[in-house]
């Protein structure tokens, strides 16, 4: 139903009980104006009753006669008239003793004929019957006229002379008050009403432009906003700030902001997905990254052990050329015994260059290593800036991972150094292996020629013992090489172990962030269902 029939509806329930009211009132008016004419009559009586006390008492006490008294009563009575009102009396016989016609005076006379066909000397007995006063309406006509009109006539008896004393008032200026009051009433009705449907017309106009429309339809429109559908075209008719027309625009905003959700959400889940898929080919490095160094640390394992033994075979041959210089000093028949042990020393320092050499390319080999762990440490660190970037665009969902994120970043980053280091270390060995290769190389041939010519020459046992001497601090420093490169092995060794623990530190990161992107994607999927349920 419309806001305007409403108020119409309401308008007229007003205007039936104003009239109700109206009605009322006029039926009180009424009632009160025949209450004031009843009691005027009634006052009236009583000083009629008062005159018949008055003279029935002179009788009484002797004063006046019957006829004397009732002469004078009647007398009294006459006096009593004022304009339409007069005092009539009727004995036991329903003679009149007053009257102001004198004609009916004396005469039996039972009062004019009343509608429903009683005299109206039988209307007053029945007015009387209970009642000291008596009141009734009869119909008589005013003055000289012919036409009845209504009159209120009210009787009172005096028992002592059998005498029914009444008077009366005319009730057609009643009936002109009543009508004059119930125009008046219904002229405010009026007016009133009409003021009061101009104003809920110019109410329902108001209330329409406020809402930009009916109620109902206001109502139907926030019931559908409610239900999820947001893609009923909204018809106003009011100002541009009415409701319907605020509700336009929430609905507009909601259709974009509910678009723009499920875009997000959508792009969410491809980017967690791609992100799952990133996080797996990391874990895949990581775990090729921690089988690497488990074989890099195995390698350099050996690298300290053969390092070992070179420095073994280097402290042992600063040792023989340490006794060779001493015997070439002391006595020149050991020369062919020299010979010998420069022959042994000739062997020894073939054996312990070919040892450098595959030190060397053991080294070489733990730097190819340490390259790739350095690409891992840089992969991974892209990889969690990435991560990081996506996990900031995730907005408040993406907080935990973009911690996960920034925490592989730096262990990446911890990576990426001691991969330097590592380098750095290696780099080392790899100079002081090469130059301990090159003087074993320049050892080789003098140790060669040395044994040649203890064969020629003893003379040039001055000459070997020099030689020797030469060796033996060659030696001294080669056994020196060997025990830094010993600590080298053992430094890089560890640094591998630590390389392993980063790695594995990589992997536990790169669970937890995985986990992190299905959550993601589990939000993802569930704010896509919420905003689902809208229909664009």
């Amino acid at each position: 139903m419309r806001l305007r029939t409403r108020l119409m509806i309401l308008v007229l329930a007003s205007f039936l009980g104003t009239l109700l009211i109206a009605g009322l009132a006029l039926h009180s008016l009424r009632s009160e104006l025949y209450a004031q004419k009843s009691e005027q009559i009634t006052v009236a009586l009583r000083m009629a009753e008062g005159v018949m006390n008055r003279y029935g008492t002179l009788e009484q006490q002797g004063k006046l006669s019957r006829t004397e008294a009732e002469q004078q009563t009647s007398a009294a009575l006459n006096m009593l008239r004022v304009d339409d009102l007069y005092f009539f009396a009727r004995d036991a016989n329903n003679v009149l003793k007053v009257h102001p016609k004198k004609e009916r005076v004396g005469k039996v006379d039972l009062g004019s004929t009343l509608p429903d066909g009683r005299t109206t000397v039988a209307a007053y007995d029945e007015a009387l019957a209970g009642h000291k006063y008596g009141i009734t309406t009869i119909q008589t006509p005013r003055g000289g006229g012919q036409q009845p009109i209504p009159k209120l006539n009210g009787v009172v008896r005096y028992e002592r002379w059998g005498w029914t004393v009444g008077t009366g008032i005319f009730v057609d200026d009643v009936d002109a008050i009543f009508w004059r009051e119930a125009s008046l009433l219904l002229g405010v009705s009026a007016v009133v009403m009409i003021g009061v449907g101009l104003l809920s017309l110019a109410m329902s106009r108001r209330i329409i432009g406020t809402l930009g429309g009916e109620p109902a339809y206001a109502a139907e429109i926030m019931e559908a906003i409610a239900a999820g559908d947001l893609s009923r075209d909204i018809v106003t008719q009011g100002r541009e700030h009415s409701l319907l027309m605020a509700m336009r625009r929430m609905q507009s905003g909601l259709r974009q902001m509910i678009d723009q959700i499920n875009r997000s959400s959508t792009l969410m889940t491809h980017t967690a997905q791609e992100l799952a898929g990133e996080m797996r080919k990391l874990d895949q490095v990581s775990s090729t990254a921690s089988e690497s160094t488990t074989s890099a640390a195995a390698a350099i394992e050996q690298l300290s052990v053969s390092i070992d033994h070179v420095s073994d075979s280097a402290r042992q041959t600063e040792n023989d050329s340490q006794t060779m210089a001493e015997l070439a000093r002391s006595s020149c028949g050991f020369a062919q015994e020299a010979a010998g042990s420069i022959l042994a020393v000739s062997g020894q320092v073939t054996g312990a260059a070919a040892m450098v050499a595959r030190l060397t390319e053991h080294t070489s080999s733990i730097s190819g290593i340490v390259e790739t762990i350095h690409d891992i440490a840089n992969q991974t660190n892209l990889l969690a800036l990435n991560a990081a970037i996506e996990a900031a665009r995730a907005g408040e969902t993406g907080r935990g991972f973009a911690v996960v994120a920034d925490e592989v970043r730096k262990l990446a980053e911890r990576t990426a150094e001691a991969t330097s280091e590592i380098a750095n270390i290696i780099g080392t060995v790899v100079n002081e292996t090469s130059t301990v290769s090159a003087r074993m190389e320049e050892i080789r041939p003098a140790v060669e020629n040395g044994a040649s010519q203890v064969n020629e020459a003893a003379a040039a046992l001055n000459r070997i013992s020099r030689s020797a001497e030469q060796t033996l601090a060659l030696f001294r420093n080669v056994a020196y090489s060997m025990s830094e490169q010993s600590q080298a092995g053992t430094s890089i060794a560890g640094s591998v172990e630590q390389v392993a623990g980063v790695v594995t530190e990589t992997r536990s990161a790169v669970a937890l962030a995985t986990r992190v992107v299905h959550d993601i994607d589990s939000m993802a999927k569930s704010l896509h269902d919420a905003v689902s349920r809208f229909r664009l």
